[in-house]
C-alpha cells in the first residue's frame, strides 16, 4: 500500500512538473489545487533534501510556487540549497525577512511545539501551506542549518549565520543576532485576552432610554448614565451590580398624593434613580468578542419637586415618590481593545410598574426599553 501511494505521488509529481511552463503562464489562483499538489510534492521534497540535489529541486519548487504562489516553505528551501552550496543568498534573505517570513516560522515553531500541534494544523491549513507541522521537510532543514553552524567547512556571514539559527529553531539566538522582538503568536494572544477576561471588572455607561407605546408619556426619551461592577468574563455566567440614573428635568409634571396634603400635589420629576443587578449568560466567546444574554431586576424611585408645597423660607419641597420595581431583559455585546478594557453596547426591554403605588394619580407608562454604550475597564 505504502509503495503504491509512493508511486502515485511521484506520477502526479511528475505530470505536473511537464505542465509547469503552461501553468507558469496563469495567474496562481487561490482556487488551485495547493493542498493536493504540495502533498504530491512532499515525498519528493524529502528526497531531494536527503540527497542535497537542490537542482533537482528547483523545478518541483516552482511546479508549487506556479500553482499557489510563493510561500515561507519554499523561499526556506531555496536559501537553505544556496548556503548548502556555497552560494550566494544574501538577496534571498533579505527579500525573506522583508516578507515577514522570518516571522512566520517563528510562529510556526512555536505552534509545532504545542502538545495539539496537529488540531492546530487541522484548522487552518492553508496557513501553514498545506505542509504539516513537525513534517520531515521542517526537521531536515534543521538539522542541515544546525550542521553548518557547527561546520568548520563553512564561513556564513552575519546575516546567513543568523538565518541559519532561525532554521535550526534557535530563535532567542536568531533575534539577539537581528536584534528583533520576538512575534505575539495567535495562541499567545488568546490567552492574554483570557488571561485579563479573568478578573472583575468597571464599566461606565451612557445611552438613551424611552416609552414604548405610550401617549404623551411623563417620562419620554431620556438620557441614561450608568456604573457597574461586573464578574469575570472568562466565565459562562456574568453578574452585575448597577447604579443607573435619569435625568428628567424635561419630563411632564405629574399628580401624586403626597404626606403633606389630603389634595393631590402636582410633581415635577427631576431625575430617577435604579439600583439593581443583572445575570447573564456569554452565549458567543469569540476571544476578543462577546455576546451575552440578560436578565435583571432593580429598584427604581423617582426624586421630584412639589410645585404646590413650600417650606416655610418659601423653598419647594422634594420628594422620592413614586417607587417600583424595573425588570429588565437585553443583550449585551463588547469588543476588547487592549489589556482589561472592553467597549460594548447593549439593548434592553424594561418593565416598571408605577401603578402598583396607590396614591400615583396621573398614569405612568410601565414599558420602556433602553440603548446604551460602555466601557469597561
Amino acid at each position: 500500500m505504502h509503495r503504491l501511494y509512493t508511486l502515485y505521488s511521484v506520477f502526479c509529481l511528475s505530470l505536473l512538473t511537464l505542465t509547469v511552463p503552461t501553468v507558469a503562464q496563469q495567474r496562481p489562483t487561490q482556487d488551485s489545487n495547493c493542498e493536493g499538489i504540495t502533498q504530491a510534492a512532499l515525498p519528493k521534497i524529502v528526497e531531494l533534501l536527503n540527497s542535497n540535489d537542490f537542482v533537482g529541486m528547483e523545478q518541483v519548487l516552482q511546479t508549487i510556487e506556479s500553482n499557489c504562489g510563493p510561500n515561507e516553505i519554499t523561499q526556506r528551501i531555496r536559501i537553505i540549497g544556496q548556503l548548502i552550496n556555497k552560494q550566494p543568498a544574501t538577496a534571498a534573505i533579505q527579500d525573506y525577512i522583508q516578507q515577514g517570513k522570518d516571522n512566520e516560522l517563528m510562529i510556526r515553531w512555536d505552534n509545532a511545539a504545542q502538545n495539539n500541534f496537529q488540531t492546530i494544523y487541522n484548522t487552518d491549513k492553508a496557513t501553514y501551506h498545506f505542509v504539516p507541522l513537525r513534517h520531515a521537510v521542517d526537521s531536515l532543514v534543521q538539522v542541515k542549518a544546525a550542521a553548518m553552524i557547527g561546520s568548520d567547512m563553512y564561513s556564513l556571514k552575519h546575516m546567513e549565520e543568523a538565518i541559519a539559527y532561525l532554521f535550526s529553531d534557535h530563535i532567542n539566538t536568531y533575534l539577539i543576532r537581528m536584534q528583533k522582538e520576538k512575534p505575539v503568536t495567535k495562541m499567545e494572544r488568546l490567552q492574554e485576552v483570557e488571561m485579563y477576561k479573568s478578573g472583575w471588572g468597571f464599566a461606565a455607561s451612557v445611552g438613551l432610554y424611552r416609552p414604548l407605546n405610550a401617549v404623551n408619556p411623563v417620562f419620554n426619551n431620556l438620557p441614561i448614565y450608568g456604573f457597574s461592577f461586573i464578574s469575570p468574563l472568562a466565565n459562562d455566567w456574568v453578574f452585575d451590580a448597577s447604579f443607573k440614573y435619569r435625568p428628567a428635568r424635561n419630563s411632564r409634571t405629574f399628580e401624586y398624593q403626597t404626606d403633606n396634603s389630603d389634595l393631590p400635589d402636582e410633581l415635577e420629576p427631576l431625575t430617577t434613580y435604579m439600583f439593581g443587578g443583572s445575570a447573564g449568560y456569554k452565549f458567543l466567546d469569540a476571544g476578543k468578542f462577546l455576546m451575552i444574554g440578560k436578565a435583571g431586576l432593580a429598584y427604581e424611585m423617582s426624586y421630584n419637586r412639589s410645585l404646590n408645597l413650600r417650606y416655610g423660607d418659601g423653598y419647594p419641597v422634594y420628594v422620592t415618590r413614586p417607587q417600583t420595581f424595573n425588570l429588565s431583559t437585553g443583550i449585551s455585546a463588547m469588543q476588547h481593545v487592549g489589556r482589561t478594557s472592553f467597549i460594548g453596547a447593549q439593548v434592553q426591554y424594561h418593565y416598571s410598574p408605577y401603578s402598583i403605588d396607590s396614591r400615583l394619580i396621573t398614569p405612568i407608562a410601565s414599558d420602556y426599553v433602553s440603548f446604551e454604550v460602555f466601557f469597561k475597564f
